[in-house]
């Protein structure tokens, strides 16, 4: 199978919020957001460990993942099915460090709340953020893409 990310989806996962969807062996599901979803290659995502518990059992149990996230700038959505690896070390750990600290989106996503209190509060967390240090990185390897918009009438 030969799934190629578009540009335009790779742009998109890096302006947008994209939830992630794992499951426990058993099938129970549970979905996060991401705040960082960068395309490393071709057909694949590279996203940081923060903080993750149920989402970092469900990756060592069961690596088949789903994203999802929407552009309302280019009414575009879509969903990412895959595989998982977890690295706690090495390149791809590097790699996610390095990707973080040129990363512009916090700054970018700061500068389009226009409410002071939800300002604040964000720009703390970018704060915290700055001093902590991912658990690993997570590779996703991208198996199947699908669009979440309907097609139009005549199509």
């Amino acid at each position: 199978m030969n799934i190629k990310l578009s540009t335009e989806i790779k742009q998109m996962l890096d302006e947008n919020i994209v939830y992630l969807a794992t499951s426990t062996k058993d099938g129970k599901p549970n979905v996060v957001p991401i705040g960082m979803a960068h395309a490393i290659s071709e057909n694949e995502i590279l996203i940081h460990d923060m903080m993750f518990k149920k989402t970092r059992k469900n990756l060592e149990d069961n690596p088949q993942v789903a994203m999802s996230f929407t552009d309302v700038k280019r009414w575009e959505s879509f969903q990412l099915k895959g595989k998982a690896r977890i690295y706690t070390e090495g390149d791809m750990f590097e790699k996610v460090l390095e990707i973080m600290k040129n990363s512009r989106r916090h700054e970018d996503l700061l500068s389009e709340i226009s409410d002071p209190k939800i300002k604040e509060k964000f720009r703390r967390m970018g704060e915290r953020r700055k001093k902590s240090k991912p658990k690993a990185a997570v590779l996703i390897t991208v198996e199947e893409i699908y669009s979440n918009m309907p097609e139009s009438e005549g199509e």
